[in-house]
């Protein structure tokens, strides 16, 4: 038995040091630790639960180790003795603090036996202490404050044992008006000790008035003294209510327990091995490997009789004296028989130790619509099972854990009035690591600016999808304005031109602009033209003049626009 140097860990396993026949199973229990690992780890399904059963065919040791907590050296954690031996800044009440209740004000608090003294809206669901659960004990009831980091409770401890492990705990529950309460209102406190905070945020439950309990371990280091704090994190100022009790800060030490379970075989029993694949069926010949055998045979045919059946296969006696085994079909492992033989006066009891042979394995894998194993189509995600033919040409059954993903990428458009500003975003919404566009872009997202077909695929580690989208040519037309106001000092509309986006449709251009009487007073055959107004270097202001446009479009068509536009 190993133990801590303060000695006070004490046995932990019980029962103690047993005994058992080969083939039977013993049930060990391990108590009083915060948390329990056992040795060896092979022996369990988990090797971290505080009960094991265990079915050694020797005799084995079973080792458990764990951390016991070792007292709670917070004074008044639990609050029975009132409003004493801790800091908040928050403000205590104990008469109202307005016309809700004791804790109707935001940022204050009281020490009571239940929130339905303590806040109008806490009847419905009230919230009694944690310590004894029957109303008689007390607890801190908070009405959050608005601001993060706010100090709810905090004490100063001394005599701390430097380079040791010590455990901080509260128990918390939220207080409401109803059974429920909203996520993002939820209490949300964190640990802190020396102005170091440890651990992450911890939120309080969803469910009015249940209890949780939260903790953190904290290793001392060189510190002698520790201030131990808990704060608000949470800045919602409406239902950020909640409950403190049960707070306790304890120094962990290590334990560790063994127990010996000794593996005893009868008197004159001479065991024998018998192998085979799950689902088969075995025949022994006892009489033909025990001692007895001498004194049976001048006696005649003597029949064996079984005094402990296996659990996983059925043993028969036949009318020749052998013993018949079949094996269940599900069963890979090892256990043991026993089989007695008695001629006269003597009788000679043996075990049988039965190893059936075959494996289980499992394994996971995912896969893109469809997934193939050996020949076998799967389409959907779930376990799937296969027997195969594995070492001894035993059966082995592997099971799959299979993932199948089907994911989609679609394409869309930021302006469904492409045709009006000539400019649009696609955007590949999916659930994609990378995307490729078939115009060599890279990203969930492109600028597009012409008519044409557009297509991105998006991959990731199993999957690759494509999705297409098509932006239909545009009717085109040239537009000119009917008024410019080149002599309004605020910079817009100051010049005819033409727009950018129809430049390119453009092969040929002409434009020719008239006063009223007919006589030219701007020409241009640029498409990047800008007129101003002006004429011989003067603006004229209201004065309306006529044009003349000439262009030749891409499919090489003629076309003559006229019309007037207002100098302001």
């Amino acid at each position: 038995m190993a133990l801590s140097a303060q000695n006070i860990c004490g046995a932990v396993i019980s029962p103690r040091d047993t005994t058992i026949l080969p083939g039977q199973s013993v049930t060990v229990s391990a108590h009083g630790l915060f948390e329990y690992t056992w040795q060896p780890e092979s022996a369990y399904a988990n090797p971290h639960d505080s009960t094991q059963t265990v079915s050694p065919i020797v005799t084995t040791d079973y080792i458990v180790t764990g951390r016991y907590i070792s007292g709670n050296i917070v004074s008044n954690g639990n609050f029975e003795s009132g409003n004493v031996d801790f800091n908040s800044q928050y403000t205590y009440w104990n008469t109202n603090s307005n016309t809700y209740g004791i804790i109707g004000a935001e940022g204050t608090y009281t020490v009571n036996t239940t929130s339905a003294n303590v806040h109008n809206n806490f009847g419905t669901y009230p919230c009694i202490d944690h310590t004894y659960a029957n109303g008689s004990g007390h607890c801190m009831y908070v009405n959050g404050a608005s601001q993060s980091n706010v100090i709810v409770w905090q004490q100063e401890l001394y005599d701390i044992v430097p380079n040791t492990d010590y455990i901080f705990i509260t128990w918390l529950a939220t207080l409401s008006g109803g059974a429920t309460h909203q996520t993002n209102q939820l209490a949300r406190l964190q640990f802190s000790i020396n102005g170091t905070t440890i651990g992450n945020i911890f939120t309080a439950s969803s469910t009015t008035a249940q209890w949780n309990q939260f903790y953190q371990i904290w290793n001392s280091g060189n510190a002698t003294s520790a201030i131990i704090t808990i704060l608000n994190q949470c800045t919602e100022p409406a239902g950020n209510d909640f409950a403190l009790d049960d707070i306790s800060f304890s120094p962990m030490y290590t334990c560790e327990d063994t127990l010996t379970v000794h593996v005893d075989y009868p008197i004159d029993a001479h065991p024998d091995t018998v192998r085979a694949c799950r689902g088969d069926t075995k025949t022994i010949s006892p009489m033909d490997n025990d001692e007895i055998d001498a004194v049976c045979d001048n006696i005649g045919t003597v029949l064996p009789e079984i005094v402990q059946t296996p659990e996983h296969a059925v043993a028969t006696v036949s009318s020749t004296g052998n013993i018949q085994v079949h094996f269940d079909a599900d069963f890979v492992g090892t256990e043991v028989m026993y089989y007695q033989i008695c001629c006269g006066n003597t009788c000679d009891t043996a075990a049988i130790v039965l190893i059936s042979t075959g494996f289980e394995s499992e394994f996971s894998d995912t896969a893109c619509f469809q997934y193939s194993w050996n020949g076998v189509n799967y389409v959907n995600s779930g376990n799937y099972q296969q027997t195969l033919t594995a070492a001894n040409n035993c059966d082995s059954i592997v099971t799959l854990h299979l993932s199948i993903l089907k994911p989609e990428v679609n394409i869309s458009t930021s302006n469904s009035f492409f045709c009006e500003t000539h400019t649009t975003t696609l955007e590949a919404q999916g659930d994609m690591d990378e995307y490729v566009w078939n115009n060599g872009a890279v990203g969930p997202t492109i600028e597009v600016t012409e008519p044409g077909d557009y297509s991105v695929t998006g991959s990731n580690d199993f999957c690759s999808v494509s999705a297409q989208f098509t932006i239909p040519n545009c009717d085109f037309t040239v537009y000119i304005p009917n008024t410019i106001t080149p002599g309004t000092p605020d910079g817009l509309n100051d010049f005819l031109s033409l727009n950018d986006y129809v430049k390119p449709e453009i092969l040929t251009f002409e434009i020719i602009i008239y006063d009223r009487w007919g006589g030219i007073v701007f020409a241009s055959v640029d498409k990047d033209f800008q007129w101003d107004g002006r004429v011989h270097g003067q603006l004229l202001q209201n004065e309306i003049y006529n044009y003349l446009i000439k262009y030749t479009n891409k499919d090489n068509q003629e076309v003559m626009m006229k019309g007037s536009i207002l100098v302001l």
